[in-house]
């Protein structure tokens, strides 16, 4: 059965908007919705289909990174290829993946990471050590050719109908191979390209190599690419505690030399056999009560802390916020969002004072307009009388 159909099309737009429909792309695309669908759609059945340019930007938190944002139409195929396929490869992922999938997440990989430091160490009893290993610029140094490879045996194994299979190989191969450094429009300060290292930047990489950081299907892609090293640890080193957030990775066990070994270990298996290599300067070895960075927390086997790294991004996102009256609804949603979001990563530390000076500090922003309970989980505005 095809996947070129006008209704997959549809449902993969209604994907993509949920998150992207106020941007100007998206309005342009809303505008004349059926004609674009349709002709996206001709596209994709006489395969002439070639992804749109892109914009490029960086960002400067919490490090400077590099994205690449793929125009809206494109941002819809994107959708429907991984629709296609997401649920079979789920189901193939590995439970200690966290990036990226559905009841998944940061939140999810933290708990999981505690839980693991009280069963191994069982509950503080026995000493224990975490090996931390990061893969050097992961995103820019992703081969096409492995992936493709990856993404073909994957397609080939599916009970699916030879179109089926036709049609996403091709599909895969034009999104795999695209490189969209080399039809971009780059916006906002270009200085801060200069922060980017040549060897971290898509702007630089040699041809055959890198994914664009922003890209929903880039997020899938490393999932799948890395799905072979969490089978090579899960199944083949049977390292039972074992983490994964994109390339972030956490082993933990009792035999520290056993963790020792396998750096080297880890770091040959990627090179023979996806190409890529560890950032021996990031890897770690420790004693776990030493405590772990580990996505915007320090964890220790006793208890939890935020990053002062987050803290004082919070900090000053509060700081410079203007005070709000009433009539700046549309501002004082966004300020309030942004608030909760930092609340609900406090919420998984041991945080409440510093979570009442977050909410007491953002209602002096909005005087009279705000509401909290006495946990300081949340805000939110007061029903105007």
């Amino acid at each position: 059965m095809s996947i070129f159909t006008y209704e997959k099309l549809y449902k993969a737009y209604l994907d993509c908007r949920k998150n992207k429909r106020s941007t100007t792309n998206a309005l342009k695309f809303e505008l004349n919705l059926t004609q674009n669908l349709a002709d996206l759609l001709y596209e994709l059945k006489s395969r002439t289909y070639f992804p749109g340019r892109s914009i490029c930007f960086v960002v400067s938190k919490p490090t400077p990174r590099e994205i690449f944002a793929a125009d809206f139409r494109d941002r819809i195929v994107h959708h429907l290829l991984v629709r296609e396929i997401l649920a079979e490869s789920d189901k193939r992922f590995f439970w200690n993946s966290f990036a990226c999938r559905k009841g998944k997440g940061t939140h999810k990989a933290v708990a999981a990471l505690k839980k693991y430091m009280k069963i191994a160490g069982r509950n503080g009893r026995e000493k224990i050590y975490f090996l931390q290993l990061d893969i050097k610029s992961f995103f820019v140094s992703i081969k096409h050719s492995v992936l493709h490879s990856i993404f073909r045996d994957f397609i080939f194994k599916l009970e699916r109908d030879e179109e089926w299979k036709q049609e996403m190989l091709w599909l895969g191969s034009v999104i795999i191979f695209h490189r969209p450094q080399e039809n971009c429009e780059i916006r906002g300060n270009k200085t801060l390209l200069g922060l980017i290292p040549s060897h971290k930047s898509l702007l630089h990489v040699s041809i055959g190599y890198g994914l664009p950081i922003g890209n929903y299907s880039s997020q899938f892609f490393a999932n799948m690419y890395l799905n072979e090293l969490d089978y090579f640890i899960k199944q083949k080193l049977k390292m039972k505690y074992y983490v994964r957030y994109v390339d972030d990775l956490i082993i933990l066990g009792k035999d520290k030399s056993k963790l020792e070994s396998l750096i080297g270990v880890v770091d040959v298996f990627l090179r023979k056999n996806l190409e890529a290599r560890l950032n021996l300067n990031k890897t770690k070895l420790k004693n776990a009560k030493s405590g772990i960075d580990f996505l915007g927390y320090f964890i220790k086997p006793d208890y939890t802390l935020v990053r002062r790294r987050v803290v004082r991004n919070c900090k000053e996102k509060i700081c410079r916020a203007p005070v709000f009256n009433v009539s700046e609804t549309v501002s004082l949603k966004l300020f309030l969002s942004q608030v909760n979001s930092y609340l609900g990563h406090f919420i998984q530390a041991s945080s409440h004072g510093l979570r009442s000076k977050t909410v007491l500090n953002a209602v002096g922003h909005a005087p009279g307009l705000f509401e909290f309970d006495d946990s300081f989980n949340s805000i939110i505005l007061k029903p105007l009388q």
